[in-house]
């Protein structure tokens, strides 16, 4: 089962087709993040590649379901830097389809579909808040 020890939105690739459901699973497990991103480039890096038949579009889409499966795995909390949190949303934007669109668009497209992403990309807006009035009350206290 994925995610069965994770708090990760699995709905990106339980919408896979059967067939690309498999390879999905298993860049999850064994790739990182920085890996299927390179692999976007070209598929044939990862040795993962070769233990699947895939076209270059089903990798792409299988990729992009992997890829938005792995950024759910991060664990948003106060202190997460706001730097990564955008980072992580401007990749989920590219795999979505809605590249270089913010995260309040994204958050909309996704709310019905993966709500849990949604929750996700909220919770992350919400983490940058509080981090944006940490660094304030800190730099008043320190005038």
């Amino acid at each position: 089962m994925l995610g069965s020890s994770h708090n990760i939105d699995p709905s990106f690739v339980n919408n896979l087709p059967l067939a690309l459901r498999d390879p999905a699973i298993a860049l999850i497990r064994c790739a990182s993040l920085k890996e299927m991103l390179q692999m976007r480039k070209d598929p044939t890096c990862h040795f993962v590649y070769n233990d699947f038949q895939l076209t270059y579009s089903q990798w792409q889409t299988t990729l992009n379901a992997a890829i938005l499966t792995k950024i759910s795995y991060f664990e948003l909390e106060l202190g997460f830097p706001s730097v990564y949190i955008n980072k992580l949303i401007e990749i989920a934007s590219f795999a979505y389809g809605l590249p270089n669109k913010p995260a309040p668009v994204l958050y909309q497209a996704m709310i019905h579909e993966h709500h849990q992403m949604a929750a996700w990309i909220k919770k992350g807006l919400l983490i940058q808040q509080q981090n944006l009035r940490r660094e304030q009350a800190r730099g008043n206290s320190s005038s």
